[in-house]
């Protein structure tokens, strides 16, 4: 070994790496003004120990609801459940000195801690005179704000609804609440029957926007399927009220059924008004109750997206009318319950013969007016002179050759891949080439999807992959092999 080599080397590292440097002396801390000192002291001592983080952000907010302040600070602040105390002195200033510009009418995208520690406050009502003031800050706070940062909307969305019940405000302040909405349009389905057909019809396509929206034979029968809706809707309720336990709404949507819940939940909230027992009726469908302090809900549960029975009966209803209609796109039935199938197809077929007998009428000839019509054109032919003219021999008319198989598929905007996995799939064939030969089904599925819609408006192809009900004959047509 080279020790004078080495010895450098050592040398080379002490005096290059190891150097000298002068203790750089901190800055001194900034001094906060008297209230914010006297905030922090809430947070020290054997009572801030032991107190909540809720209680204690509760006891700082009240001292510090009028608190002013002017200090610069643009640093990006990220606090989980932001409260005062979380913050250190310049974020705090920092924030304050935000909240003073939007009180005095000058709103500025901050960091979101900052906007969710702002709604905190007036949960607790801080900054308002009375929860009626709280809730319009809230609502122009999302209005407002949202615009900026839509981060925070879908949780001012559910508080929003929590202040009301809280402070037991209106429940028409949540007329526009999914709930509400949703509650509103159950109550005119059980009531169908006392229901006009169009305020019926509004309220189904709210609580089943699905299938009625996609369906080109809805599209192309809208006054018919709405009649048929109606009516089997209500042959329904006439049949579930007479012989069932359950009404239609409970058979379609399930029992009212009673919930635990926390009011602003995920937010950092101290119950001040400590409720210990009441009750809030939403509306009709939905009532809230406290019980030692514990708060539950009654109501109708929210269908899935997929999964609500209405849906089914309404695409049964859609496959049986396609049936009776004589539609080239028929889809298959929802449900196998064999007297509402019969329901359904005798109240189509009743339509259907009362629109014939509706044409009979309209077709009707009245005889006794033949002679007279007879009368008058003979007067007439009498008065005109017509020069005979050589009739033209008209042309013969042009063959126009068939589209072939192949030139059907031609004209569809796909490549080779798309093109032989539609037919795969149109006629059930094995989709293994499609792995084989290093391609991605997804891919290959969002491309028929995207090259298709402007001749379609809607997506042929499910994510499963499957070919949609409502295009499966079309689609044969035009793949045809």
């Amino acid at each position: 070994m080279d020790t004078n080599r080495m010895k450098k080397a050592m040398e080379w590292f002490h005096s290059a790496v190891f150097r000298d440097e002068p203790i750089r002396s901190r800055p001194p801390e900034e001094k906060l003004p008297p209230l914010l000192q006297t905030a922090r002291s809430l947070e020290k001592g054997p009572n801030g120990r032991w107190q909540s983080a809720e209680s204690l952000f509760l006891k700082q907010a009240k001292l510090l609801a009028n608190y002013e302040d002017d200090y610069a600070f643009d640093r990006e602040v990220l606090r989980y459940y932001p409260t005062y105390a979380a913050l250190n002195d310049r974020e705090l200033r920092a924030y304050f000195s935000w909240r003073t510009k939007l009180r005095k009418g000058t709103l500025q995208k901050t960091s979101l801690s900052f906007a969710f520690l702002y709604v905190y406050e007036l949960l607790h009502m801080i900054g308002v005179g009375s929860p009626l003031e709280g809730y319009e800050a809230l609502q122009s706070f999302r209005r407002d704000y949202g615009q900026l940062d839509s981060g925070i909307c879908s949780y001012l969305n559910r508080w929003i609804r929590d202040y009301v019940i809280y402070y037991d405000l209106d429940p028409n302040l949540l007329g526009e609440h999914p709930q509400v909405l949703f509650d509103r349009s159950l109550t005119v389905l059980d009531n169908i029957r006392q229901q006009e057909e169009g305020k019926a019809i509004y309220a189904i396509k709210q609580l089943a926007p699905r299938w009625l929206s996609r369906s080109k034979f809805y599209a192309a029968y809208p006054a018919d399927c709405d009649r048929v809706i109606y009516r089997v809707l209500g042959n329904m309720w006439e049949h579930y009220h007479s012989r069932a336990k359950y009404g239609l709404a409970e058979q379609l949507f399930g029992r009212r059924s009673e919930y635990r819940v926390r009011l602003f939940d995920g937010a950092v909230f101290c119950d001040w008004l400590k409720n210990r027992n009441r009750e809030y009726a939403l509306d009709e469908c939905c009532v809230y109750r406290c019980r030692s302090g514990l708060w539950s809900v009654e109501k109708y549960p929210l269908p899935s997206r997929s999964g609500s029975k209405l849906e089914q009966l309404l695409k049964t209803i859609d496959a049986v009318m396609r049936e009776e209609y004589g539609y080239k796109h028929p889809i298959k039935a929802e449900t196998e319950t064999k007297w509402l199938l019969k329901l359904i197809r005798e109240e189509v077929r009743a339509l259907l013969a009362e629109q014939k007998a509706a044409e009979a009428k309209k077709l009707r000839i009245d005889y006794s007016i033949l002679d007279s019509i007879r009368r008058e054109a003979a007067v007439t032919r009498e008065k005109l002179t017509v020069e005979e003219e050589e009739e033209e021999e008209a042309p013969p008319p042009l063959q126009e050759s068939l589209p072939t198989a192949a030139a059907s598929a031609e004209a569809l905007p796909l490549n080779d891949a798309e093109l032989r996995l539609l037919r795969c799939l149109l006629y059930g064939e094995s989709l293994g080439w499609v792995q084989a030969e290093g391609l991605l089904l997804s891919v290959l599925v969002d491309g028929i999807n995207e090259k298709l819609y402007d001749r379609f408006m809607d997506t042929v192809l499910e994510d499963s992959p499957e070919v949609m009900e409502d295009y499966v004959e079309e689609l044969k047509e035009m793949v045809a092999k």
